[in-house]
């Protein structure tokens, strides 16, 4: 038994360095409508990519309240790194700024106020 558990150990610790993808922390794709605020909505991508504060973003890493992004894009402009604030709660809402953001059940845009 002493072995099996060990065996198990050293399988976890020779994991590759690539299990530091946390992408799976992001909600499904969808778009995130803001409650009670004339802010822009937040769309989860189905490449597990995220637009964000009008920013086209992909390699996201969503950790400890906060979304990294190596490569973001907006209106044309060139690729940036981006950070910011992301909470994902339990309930699937974002918060983000402040501001609470629901997932869209209809088609976009988002309902107005």
């Amino acid at each position: 038994m002493r072995a099996l558990i060990l065996a198990a150990a050293l399988a976890v610790l020779a994991a590759p360095a690539g299990a530091d993808d946390y992408t799976w922390l992001l909600p499904e794709p969808a778009l995130f409508c803001p409650i009670g605020a004339n802010v822009m909505p937040i769309r989860i991508l189905a490449d597990r990519g995220i637009v964000i504060d009008g920013l086209a973003c992909e390699g996201v890493r969503l950790e400890g309240g906060r979304v990294w992004a190596k490569s973001c894009v907006g209106n044309g402009s060139a690729a940036v790194d981006y950070d910011t604030d992301l909470v994902v709660s339990p309930s699937g809402a974002l918060t983000h700024d402040g501001v609470r953001f629901l997932r869209r059940g209809g088609p976009a845009p988002c309902p107005a106020g």
